[in-house]
């Protein structure tokens, strides 16, 4: 019975936003497109060059993208680290800003699971800086050896602004769901 007036409910919203939503409150409607704008940002900068590898001057020369490393290592059966920059570049990151979004549009603001949502945001928050890590060290691999010269282009740019510009938009938004002022936004 629970159950259907749940459901009911929902039907009578119109929506799958909450009505006490960030998403439909003045100061935090923004957030969402943001974080969208984030997560298309972070998907481009996988197959944006991230740097380039010479090893002999002039003669051997690659580019490399976090798809083409992904792809290489799995290709050498590297899985081990293949399954780190996967996980700590690519599917932690989206699944970071989903979450974030998922509680910007369905989080009751006002009601008790706003609590549990900041909690949640919160502990996405400690690991951010791990897909930017991963990136960094490899890097600082390939720069380790003597005969290699690595250049940097724009993708690890765009990656880091990315996750910076995740870090902080979870922080606005847990920011949001703890602040009194903006719940009161929420009601009208």
């Amino acid at each position: 019975m629970a159950r259907m007036s749940a459901l009911r409910s929902r039907e009578e919203r119109g929506g799958i936003v909450h009505p006490n939503a960030l998403a439909l409150s003045r100061r935090g409607w923004w957030l969402g497109p943001a974080m969208l704008l984030a997560l298309v940002l972070l998907v481009v900068a996988w197959f944006l060059p991230t740097m380039t590898v010479e090893r002999v001057p002039w003669i051997w020369r690659t580019k490399f993208s976090i798809w083409r490393v992904v792809n290489g290592l799995y290709a050498d059966r590297e899985y081990f680290i293949f399954a780190v920059i996967v996980l700590f570049s690519m599917v932690f990151p989206v699944v970071k800003l989903l979450a974030g979004l998922w509680v910007w549009m369905r989080v009751d603001a006002l009601g008790t699971g706003a609590r549990r949502a900041v909690s949640f945001v919160g502990t996405l928050g400690k690991w951010s800086m791990v897909d930017v890590f991963v990136v960094a060290l490899l890097v600082a691999a390939i720069q380790v050896s003597i005969i290699t010269s690595v250049a940097i282009h724009a993708g690890i740019y765009v990656f880091t602004g990315a996750v910076l510009a995740s870090i902080a938009l979870l922080h606005f938004l847990e920011r949001a769901l703890a602040q009194p002022r903006l719940r009161v936004d929420a009601q009208g």
